[in-house]
């Protein structure tokens, strides 16, 4: 901008047939939302021809680069449909990725909470790619709301709120397909591999809830976590138990999953690390602890 601030500039398209009024009506809604964790919505332009919402710019990315770093080779790409980490990846320990679960889940219980409105869902597309680092590294969750104003046929296709078990067999979606998707980004958080669904066009995924459950079965807990953090062997007790939440968050039956206020207090409980440079090495206790996260995924 001519102040010298960066703005992003989102061009809106497959809209449900909005009247200005009623377009004008949804945006005020989403800009009124304030919250240390939500990315502001600053203005927004409404013509036949183009919508147009401008937001704040997040220096530091997307939570999706932040845990793969994905180095897209255009040979590689069209042979195998993968990418690699980069050699220049700034490490990101169990404290940084405990922090972005914290304000995730804070955004999260806001929206459910407090948002006026008619709509069942709050956010409707909570994904790596929807999680924003500012330059301080505080996270800042975008696309909130826009369910609202999507035409369904296209939510149904894009939105991950609508990917959710419950959307599959009844066709609905509520604050408990947002808790689903947020237990299906602890899941990524936590393995550090890719979601099919918050895979980019063209590169491969892992249902995680499938994956997670078949390991926790069968008692391989600790190759469930990303490298990166299971040899933080002080942090041991704490991917347990962000995994025992992320498992509740995706239980098929919505019934099953806590509310955000819950979670956002089970996360707030679960405890940083004091130095992220002692011995790092794979603590052999996660296979024995995970018998009571075992447990607790039988239950749902």
């Amino acid at each position: 901008m001519d102040s010298g601030e960066a703005v992003v500039v989102k061009r809106m398209s497959d809209l449900k047939p909005l009247s200005s009024v009623e377009f004008t009506r949804q945006l005020h809604i989403i800009a009124h939302q304030k919250h240390p964790n939500l990315l502001p919505l600053l203005a927004y332009y409404y013509s036949k021809e183009e919508k147009l919402l401008v937001y704040k710019y997040a220096e530091n990315g997307n939570l999706f680069n932040r845990i793969h770093v994905y180095i897209v080779l255009s040979d590689i790409m069209r042979s195998n449909n993968t990418g690699s980490r980069g050699r220049d990846r700034i490490p990101f320990r169990w404290n940084a990725r405990l922090s972005v679960a914290r304000g995730i889940a804070r955004a999260l219980e806001h929206l459910h909470f407090n948002v006026k409105s008619q709509s069942s869902v709050p956010h409707g597309n909570l994904k790596s790619t929807n999680v924003l680092l500012d330059s301080n590294e505080m996270v800042l969750i975008s696309d909130y709301g826009l369910s609202s104003l999507i035409a369904q046929p296209i939510a149904a296709q894009r939105l991950i709120a609508y990917k959710s078990p419950e959307f599959q067999s009844s066709k609905k979606v509520s604050k408990k397909s947002d808790v689903w998707s947020y237990g299906c980004l602890l899941l990524e958080l936590l393995t550090g591999k890719l979601s099919v669904y918050s895979a980019p066009p063209g590169m491969n995924g892992v249902d995680l809830c499938s994956w997670v459950s078949r390991a926790v079965r069968e008692e391989w807990t600790a190759e469930i976590f990303d490298i990166e953090i299971a040899v933080q062997r002080s942090a041991c007790s704490g991917m347990l138990k962000l995994l025992q939440i992320a498992i509740r968050c995706c239980s098929k039956s919505p019934d099953n999953r806590p509310e955000m206020t819950e979670v956002v207090r089970e996360v707030e409980n679960t405890r940083v690390v004091e130095s992220e440079e002692e011995d790092l090495s794979v603590d052999p206790s996660l296979t024995d602890e995970s018998i009571s996260t075992g447990a607790s995924l039988n239950e749902q």
